[in-house]
């Protein structure tokens, strides 16, 4: 599974960073869904596996840690990245406690991205 590029769900309400995170990791090898809301996120999830999901964990209507729970309910063994520009203690303690397999403080530089990605990777095999 090394070799194999993941199938990713990128969950972001900001649309630029959609587009690029979306593009990066398209060009690192990796199939990628990019929506912009948790709402099309969830229906993504009834449609089709994921190996991992990345979420930003403030978006309006639907936050990703609604997602996480939403997920790890009905897809327990996909792994759920959080990412956050509003990482607090009492958020990173609840995404741990929904089964969260990584937290991604932003702003972050690609080198964490594929650190946790690698992480993912490793935990798959």
């Amino acid at each position: 599974m090394a070799d194999r590029g993941l199938r990713i769900l990128l969950v972001d309400d900001d649309r630029s960073l959609l587009d690029i995170l979306g593009s990066l990791l398209q060009l690192e090898g990796h199939d990628v869904v990019a929506v912009p809301s948790a709402h099309e996120g969830l229906l993504k999830m009834k449609e089709s596996k994921f190996d991992l999901v990345l979420a930003d964990n403030k978006m309006p209507r639907t936050s990703g840690m609604d997602m996480l729970k939403a997920i790890k309910e009905e897809h327990p063994d996909t792994k759920v990245v959080i990412m956050t520009a509003y990482a607090s203690v009492d958020n990173t303690v609840e995404a741990w406690r929904l089964g969260v397999f990584d937290y991604l403080p932003k702003p972050f530089k690609l080198a964490d991205l594929r650190q946790v990605i690698d992480k993912v990777r490793r935990a798959l095999q």
